[in-house]
């Protein structure tokens, strides 16, 4: 089994990842906290993109994170919040299908590397069925791992096109 290290070689700052939340929902919430507070012990810089009512109730600064206020929205504004703060990120990591989506738009012609992880299913009828098959199949496409918190979103991911879904 190979070690990979957070700890930078010599004159080299340290890694530096991204974590953007949508609306902030309590399990992926609580699964950011716990990830900022693992890779801070680790030595990685971690920025927490989210709307500051999410951050207030879930305290990442409490674990060593800087939060970036991102609203939840798709406008321009947000997009282009994200882009100034994934600037220097060596991994953005984006929880659920509409950060992905703010995450994909806002890495738009760089090499950073995008993990999503979409932790529930999203469910619509009609015309939004197909708008919401189409995001999925963005956010899947330009990600360049997705993690699904059940074996039929990683299936789902693998459906709309994800390169590595697990």
């Amino acid at each position: 089994m190979s070690h990979v290290s957070s700890q930078p070689a010599h004159g080299q700052s340290p890694l530096r990842t991204v974590q953007v939340l949508g609306g902030g929902s309590a399990g992926s919430s609580t699964h950011v906290r716990s990830l900022a507070a693992g890779l801070v012990a680790r030595g990685v810089r971690v920025t927490v993109c989210a709307p500051v009512e999410v951050a207030h109730v879930y305290g990442f600064a409490d674990v060593g994170a800087q939060h970036v206020t991102v609203p939840r929205s798709s406008d321009p504004g947000s997009v282009a919040a994200l882009r100034v703060a994934c600037a220097d990120a060596d991994l953005v990591h984006a929880h659920g299908l509409h950060a992905a989506l703010r995450a994909s738009l806002a890495l738009s012609g760089r090499t950073t590397p995008l993990v999503v992880t979409w932790h529930t299913r999203s469910h619509a009828e009609g015309a939004r069925a197909h708008l919401l098959r189409l995001l999925e199949r963005r956010v899947a496409r330009a990600a360049s791992v997705v993690l699904g918190t059940s074996s039929d979103l990683v299936e789902r991911a693998r459906v709309r096109g994800a390169r590595d879904a697990r």
